[in-house]
């Protein structure tokens, strides 16, 4: 998949949407960012971006909004019914702020590595806020590895969960399900058995495009 395939996904889903009485609230692709903003960027975060994160904002784009909401009342069938939107945005400012903010919540809630439950909290560079306390993150913790990892701040079932290998994969496979989420409750059904990555080619993903009648 290329940038370009993504994009066309993200417009596929924008016109299910609104084709079945729900809202685009936005779809906004800004031009990729300079060395220079990436390098004042790892200087206002204290540390070095990982290579697909990078790679993405200096190829793609430094700043995206993308966000639905199903028609209010309109319910999917099973395994699906939770889910009501979709969410991708970040942007250089939003990166800084983000771990500010979930900086706050591993301090001061979750700062004993010896729990489980606080280590996944630690050594992570979060690019997604959900608005409920979580977040989408990128684990740093192992050398060769940046797999995109969900944070809970109670308990979710999500909590530490790798939806993918990596920030660029995470946007391309993401992209078939219209970026649906980013609660965990949303995601969940399209990683099988609870564990590994996100399938957008498992029995839940293609019930949810015929759902809403998008090819991607």
């Amino acid at each position: 998949m290329k940038y370009n395939d993504m994009v066309e996904n993200w417009k596929r889903f924008s016109v299910a949407i609104e084709n079945l009485g729900g809202e685009v609230q936005s779809l906004f692709i800004d031009s990729p960012a300079t060395e220079k903003e990436i390098t004042l960027l790892e200087s206002n975060l204290g540390l070095k971006l990982p290579l697909s994160l990078k790679k993405v904002l200096l190829t793609f784009s430094k700043k995206v909004e993308f966000r639905w909401f199903l028609p209010t009342g309109y319910k999917l069938d099973g395994s699906l019914s939770q889910i009501f939107s979709g969410d991708r945005h970040w942007s250089l400012d939003w990166i800084v702020q983000f771990n500010d903010d979930k900086n706050g919540w591993k301090d001061e809630v979750f700062p004993n590595k010896d729990d489980p439950y606080d280590l996944v909290w630690h050594n992570k560079l979060a690019f997604h806020e959900v608005g409920n306390g979580d977040y989408l993150a990128i684990d740093l913790s192992q050398p060769g590895r940046e797999p995109v990892v969900y944070l809970s701040h109670d308990d979710g079932e999500g909590h530490g969960i790798e939806l993918a290998k990596d920030f660029k994969e995470f946007l391309f496979i993401s992209s078939r399900l219209g970026c649906v989420g980013g609660e965990d409750w949303q995601w969940l059904p399209f990683i099988e058995g609870g564990k590994g990555v996100i399938n957008p080619e498992c029995d839940n993903a293609v019930k949810f495009r015929e759902a809403l009648g998008v090819k991607a």
